[in-house]
């Protein structure tokens, strides 16, 4: 099982990711790409359910996330609360994220109006299995950049997500380490027709 740490470890790594997507539907496409931001970790590992600790956790979220990576945030703050149980699994599941979006092929156009009850407002929805369970990444885009980011993320509990959303094919997926201009072709789809 993974704790705080090793989930920030593993973001950490995707903070030089860039992704670059391509989905298609009935002869449209749309162009994504995913980036990955310090501020973004606090809300994927569910940081702001641990009620308990909201007068510890006072201070920026990326300053958190970084406080985190220098251990002067430890684990045993966070499995102290008496909310950690809520977050557990995400915890574990996070650090799969790298692989969840290096092997995803299942990707829905994201309506929040379908889902109630549901507070999450994102653009797209990201449908994978892990360790044989459902885990489900919403991404949304960010007015100033135009780019997407992981809003949210957690494994399936009982709903299904994307019961109801309108399914994208994947068409092509590039892999960018920014800091070293190296690109990883993931998936081409468009080539394989072409």
């Amino acid at each position: 099982m993974a704790d705080i740490l090793q989930a920030a470890n593993t973001y950490k790594d995707l903070l030089d990711t860039e992704y670059q997507i391509v989905l298609g539907k009935k002869n449209k496409s749309i162009s994504l790409s995913i980036i990955f931001n310090e501020h973004y970790f606090f809300h994927l590992a569910g940081l702001q359910y641990l009620k308990d600790l909201s007068q510890v956790l006072t201070e920026s979220r990326d300053k958190i996330f970084r406080r985190i990576l220098k251990g002067s945030l430890q684990k045993q703050l966070f499995e102290s609360s008496v909310y950690y149980f809520e977050i557990k699994d995400r915890i574990d599941y996070l650090v799969y994220l790298e692989q969840i979006i290096d092997d995803n092929k299942t990707i829905f156009k994201y309506n929040p109006h379908l889902e109630a009850f549901s507070v999450i407002q994102a653009d797209f929805l990201m449908k994978n299995e892990i360790k044989s369970r459902n885990v489900f990444t919403f991404l949304s885009q960010d007015s100033a950049t135009g780019k997407y980011f992981c809003r949210s993320f957690f494994p399936q509990i009982d709903k299904d997500y994307s019961m109801g959303q309108t399914n994208w094919t994947l068409l092509y997926k590039k892999k960018i380490k920014k800091s070293i201009k190296q690109e990883t072709l993931l998936y081409d789809r468009l080539k394989k027709q072409g």
